[in-house]
């Protein structure tokens, strides 16, 4: 009996690993698909009003989410278009697919789309199918504000691009953290850290209480440890904050920050790197904050694990629409 499941285990594996080479290999019937999304990634960013703007990120939209109903879809390099983010988990069971409008000088609005799947045995020796979950991400950012321990999901979500994923680096955790920016405002900037799970329908969930953060980090008080489900910065608009996950340290790095004046301390615009590292660590199913991190001699402090390959050869202005 032993043997036996042993060489089914086998051969189910030796199936997925023969059928995902497959699936690689062939030609995507939604090209032509791909060709308008990138037409209408055009008018987001140029259209010459905010109307046209909005119409185009309808369309946007809804020829994003049909090519997505193809469950191959998932395996496909969207490269080409050039405003849209896609992070991939390293198994490919997932994708995170966002993108922002721009409207006005500096109001920024964001929509996306999950993507989850899994393989269900019709039976014991029948061939599998793909279960191909997608669901789309709606921006409820005014709302949520800074809430740092509100659990949140597809109808109630945190807006922003994200530009990493970190899985756990315990296989049997299934819980990942998200790198994301919010352009927020002109005069300040956002980066969140976000906690993310799937359940077995492929709804995401954001919001896990995995980050063990010091709220005093800052200051010169005594450190006081609390359970967050996410972090967020905010610091001027003009300046950039590094925030990812370093491979050398095995952990997220990210820019100490500080405000220009001390008498200013409430007011986050006024807040910028002040070339100091802190980070997150895992530790025992959390990722907890540690204090002065030491990058000195270190390469690549600002390495990326598990770079998705849509962000190869992309340059970040065009995820990312800059300020003028």
């Amino acid at each position: 009996m032993v043997m036996m499941r042993w060489f089914l285990s086998l051969m189910m594996l030796l199936f997925f690993q023969i059928s995902q080479a497959k699936e690689k290999g062939l030609e995507f019937k939604f090209e032509s698909k791909i060709d308008t999304l990138v037409m209408l990634s055009d008018s987001l960013v140029f259209a010459p009003g905010d109307m046209e703007k909005i119409n185009a990120n309808r369309n946007y939209r809804r020829v994003l989410k049909d090519i997505l109903n193809d469950s191959l879809s998932i395996f496909y390099n969207f490269s080409r278009v050039k405003n849209l983010s896609v992070v991939t988990a390293p198994d490919n069971q997932f994708r995170i697919y966002t993108w922002t409008l721009l409207l006005g000088k500096d109001e920024y609005d964001y929509s996306g789309f999950t993507q989850y799947q899994r393989r269900v045995k019709k039976s014991l020796f029948g061939s599998s199918k793909v279960e191909n979950y997608i669901f789309e991400l709606n921006n409820n950012s005014i709302s949520i504000g800074n809430d740092e321990l509100a659990r949140l999901n597809n109808e109630n979500w945190l807006g922003c691009i994200y530009y990493n994923l970190v899985p756990s680096p315990k296989k049997r955790d299934k819980t990942y953290l998200l790198l994301g920016w919010d352009g927020y405002s002109y005069s300040s900037t956002k980066k969140i850290i976000e906690t993310l799970k799937f359940n077995k329908k492929g709804e995401a969930s954001f919001g896990h209480s995995i980050i063990r953060f010091d709220i005093t980090h800052g200051t010169k008080a005594e450190p006081k440890f609390q359970n967050k489900s996410r972090i967020i910065f905010e610091y001027n608009g003009n300046v950039s904050m590094h925030c990812n996950y370093n491979l050398n340290l095995n952990m997220v790095v990210f820019d100490h920050l500080a405000p220009s004046n001390p008498a200013l301390a409430s007011v986050k615009r006024v807040y910028a790197p002040d070339f100091t590292y802190d980070g997150l660590l895992y530790e025992k199913k959390t990722w907890t904050y540690k204090k002065d991190v030491d990058v000195r001699n270190r390469k690549d402090v600002k390495a990326i694990k598990w770079k998705p390959k849509d962000a190869e050869n992309r340059k970040l202005e065009t995820i990312i629409p800059m300020r003028k």
